[in-house]
């Protein structure tokens, strides 16, 4: 049962975070919000160091890296994908993705095994997924409504084999190791996602030298940056949950589990900003309730 709501309190963080970076992404450039939210999170992580404790042996720092490295690769993958779009199409299948890798890497790898109910409480896991990531599409006037290209498709999977592989690195760093593989991993990230935000400053400042044009994005204003933080706050929580989830559990559990991340952004956004909960999304999230409910029992 531990695992289970573990798994659930991952996904829920994941999404709350995302939809912490969505607002301010609405304001300045996806990759800096990204950046900065990363280096939050890793002074976060700092600050509870000595509370959690960790150790920075071979393999933390091996099994870190990996997934550091991998969740640079699947974030940029994710934004080229969602930029292309449709987002209704993509964002789920990615989502699907990043559940299908550690179920496969648990189940062929790690040897897990499941009884018929753990079975059929993962096969409606993996539905839930696609569900409560899928936004119906609206066509106007009989319009045809618009397909992904296969370069979105290539790369929302590239997207979900990176946030695969990325929480199987944590799940597969030492139980001892407290939260140092974190800390790993998102210095990593942050060093890589900064570079290439100082690399995409000095470009558009060669660019727009001797230019009096209107500048893109507005200033990083205090409310943003406490947004930024939050992000970065909260999915480096995320992180934490996740690791501790499958230090009790299966891999194949929790990996499952925590793709079901968009429903914590569904629900800040229902919350928040009002938005409207498609009934695809719905019947989603009341999948994931029984599912866990059956992961809890199996």
């Amino acid at each position: 049962m531990i695992t289970a709501i573990l798994g659930l309190l991952t996904a829920v963080t994941y999404g709350a975070a995302d939809f912490f970076a969505a607002i301010a992404s609405r304001q300045i450039r996806v990759v800096t919000v990204t950046a900065l939210a990363s280096m939050s999170g890793l002074m976060v992580l700092v600050l509870l160091l000595p509370f959690m404790g960790g150790d920075f042996s071979e393999q933390a720092f091996f099994w870190g890296l990996m997934g550091g490295l991998s969740s640079v690769v699947a974030l940029l993958a994710l934004y080229a994908s969602l930029a292309l779009g449709p987002i209704s199409i993509i964002s789920p299948l990615g989502a699907l993705v990043s559940a299908i890798v550690p179920a496969v890497i648990g189940v062929s790898l790690l040897g897990e095994s499941f009884s018929a109910i753990g079975w059929v409480a993962i096969a409606l896991a993996l539905i839930a997924v696609v569900l409560v990531g899928f936004v119906p599409p609206t066509s106007k006037n009989g319009e045809i409504v618009q397909m992904p290209k296969p370069r979105a498709i290539l790369l929302a999977i590239i997207a979900g084999t990176g946030i695969g592989v990325a929480v199987t690195s944590l799940a597969r760093s030492p139980d001892d190791s407290g939260i140092a593989p974190i800390i790993v991993m998102r210095t990593t990230a942050a060093i890589l996602l900064g570079s290439v935000v100082l690399i995409t400053v000095l470009r558009n400042r060669k660019i727009k030298a001797g230019s009096f044009g209107r500048v893109e994005h507005g200033p990083i204003t205090s409310k943003i940056f406490l947004t930024i933080m939050a992000a970065g706050a909260l999915d480096a929580g995320a992180n934490i949950f996740f690791t501790l989830a499958s230090r009790t559990g299966a891999l194949t559990v929790v990996g499952v589990l925590t793709a079901l991340y968009p429903l914590g952004t569904i629900l800040l956004a229902r919350l928040v900003l009002k938005e409207h909960v498609a009934t695809t999304q719905k019947i989603g999230i009341a999948l994931t309730l029984s599912a866990s409910l059956l992961l809890a029992l199996a």
